[in-house]
């Protein structure tokens, strides 16, 4: 799939999923055994419940990766939680799970195997991974009540 057929496939699905979005892009993609596996699940229970309202709380997710080998995974349930996925090298794993409303977790990854994980659960969950170099390991998890 060439990046402008991407680009316009990534538009279409966040105009039909509103108010809940989800960006997945990819670059250098692999023969097809090898693609990089990317996951991305929104469940918009509670805004249907307010359906035809304009201002209705949204989940974004955006999962980006260079390189091939590479599996993002983003579950949000509940409302108003961003997540950002960047990864670029070979083999490198990332997951982000949110429950409750208005968490923010972002990971970035630049290297070879490395493997990430951020689970919150509450409310205004803010985490943040970084990792430079290969091999590295980092799980964040927050429970903050349900």
């Amino acid at each position: 799939m060439s990046r402008p057929q991407l680009a316009l496939l990534c538009a279409l699905a966040a105009a039909i999923a509103a108010p809940s979005s989800t960006a997945i892009g990819q670059d250098d993609l692999a023969p097809s055994e090898l693609i990089p596996r990317q996951d991305a699940r929104q469940d918009a229970a509670r805004a249907a419940l307010a359906a035809g309202r304009l201002a209705e709380p949204y989940n974004h997710a955006r999962l980006t990766q260079a390189g091939e080998r590479n599996a993002g995974t983003v579950y949000q349930t509940g409302t108003e939680h961003q997540a950002d996925v960047q990864q670029a090298g070979l083999g490198n794993d990332a997951f982000v799970v949110q429950d409750g409303t208005r968490h923010r977790a972002q990971i970035e990854q630049f290297g070879n195997l490395n493997r990430a994980r951020i689970e919150q659960y509450g409310q205004e969950g803010t985490a943040r991974i970084t990792q430079y170099g290969n091999g590295k390991t980092a799980t964040i998890i927050q429970y903050q009540g349900r």
